[in-house]
């Protein structure tokens, strides 16, 4: 009896194995840019501050700046440094376009800021990656437009 106990367990074991790890992946192409789409916009609503960002950032996130690329943990730790103002921009995307590639996506797009001083535009490309059942940003990027 203990040998087809053997044997049932070899059988299941990597059964068992594969439905975790199909049941992380992300549903489908569809699902995952809603899902990318309602990240970007907390990540938006959130980023001024650290505790927020702990959850959408992943540990390996590399944010490259002007004149640096920068770490999650230096990223945090400059916000907590630089707590944001009381004057509150309003903010909101335009020309957003996401892609997804299994496990990975990239969203582009330009962030438009008004304040009482005019607009601002922001381009961006922000790349996630699927990990334990949950999209987390690994990289960021983004360029001020200059001019008219």
């Amino acid at each position: 009896m203990r040998s087809w106990d053997r044997v049932i367990g070899c059988v299941l074991l990597p059964l068992v194995l594969l439905s975790c790890h199909v049941s992380r992946a992300p549903r489908s192409d569809e699902d995952s840019k809603q899902e990318l789409l309602a990240l970007e916009n907390r990540w938006l609503q959130v980023e001024d501050d650290p505790v927020a960002l702990e959850g959408i950032l992943a540990p390996d996130f590399l944010h490259v700046v002007p004149g640096a690329i920068i770490t999650k943990d230096q990223h945090l730790q400059f916000l907590r440094g630089h707590p944001a103002g009381s004057e509150r921009a309003e903010k909101h995307f335009e020309d957003l376009h996401v892609r997804v590639y299994g496990q990975a996506g990239i969203v582009n797009g330009a962030v438009i800021q008004t304040t009482e001083h005019g607009e601002r535009k922001t381009l961006f490309t922000d790349v996630f990656a699927y990990r334990d059942g949950k999209w987390q940003a690994v990289s960021a990027q983004e360029l001020p437009v200059t001019g008219p």
